[in-house]
């Protein structure tokens, strides 16, 4: 009786490699962007958090947020200073408006009547520093005209960019569409799904 050789060919060793080749490069990306997910989705949720909890604490100190002084016009960063960043810190000031996090985030303001708009980059000075994919635009509302268009609630002084019907309660069709239309406006559609990106997220990076 011959016995089978259970010795591969070259060409099938070559084939093998290549297979097993094309599967890694499919899989890492796909890894990749899980992994990826997954760090901003952190970062969103601590950031919204901790303003949240730093808004309590300068509440404790200054009032009411209804009764604090406005920026002055191209002043946002000197008010974002003073009644909020004591309450949450930060690892070092460049450039004289960014202000970085121990976690490698950055975040700029800019004020120019009604509210202070706040763009957190959740990867800092890594590109692509573009609206939707890495960085996320959040609001400080001072008059409730504001608010309600913004946030779709008088009484809610800091939350994400939308428009006021997206803010209201808009469909999350809706939100996509927004989203889609203006990256800025996807802070709102990631604020709804508790800052996960999901599978139908318009961006991918």
């Amino acid at each position: 009786m011959i016995k089978k050789s259970l010795a591969f060919t070259l060409a099938e060793v070559l084939l093998t490699m290549t297979i097993i080749g094309v599967v890694v490069a499919m899989t890492i990306p796909t890894l990749h962007y899980q992994r990826v997910k997954k760090e901003y989705t952190t970062k969103l949720k601590n950031f919204y958090s901790r303003m949240d909890n730093a808004i309590l604490d300068m509440e404790t100190d200054y009032g009411s947020f209804r009764d604090l002084r406005k920026p002055d016009n191209g002043k946002g960063y000197d008010w974002y200073m003073k009644y909020i960043d004591p309450y949450v810190g930060h690892q070092y000031v460049k450039d004289g408006n960014k202000v970085f996090y121990s976690d490698g985030s950055l975040l700029t303001t800019f004020y120019s009547g009604g509210c202070l708009d706040v763009d957190y980059d959740v990867n800092g000075l890594k590109g692509p520093n573009r609206a939707g994919y890495d960085r996320f635009r959040f609001l400080f509302c001072f008059t409730n005209d504001n608010r309600n268009y913004w946030f779709g609630n008088e009484n809610i002084f800091f939350g994400s960019y939308g428009s006021g019907s997206v803010a209201a309660g808009a469909s999350r069709d809706g939100m996509i569409s927004k989203c889609q239309e203006n990256a800025t406006w996807c802070t709102r559609l990631l604020q709804n799904d508790q800052w996960e990106f999901k599978g139908d997220y318009p961006y991918k990076f």
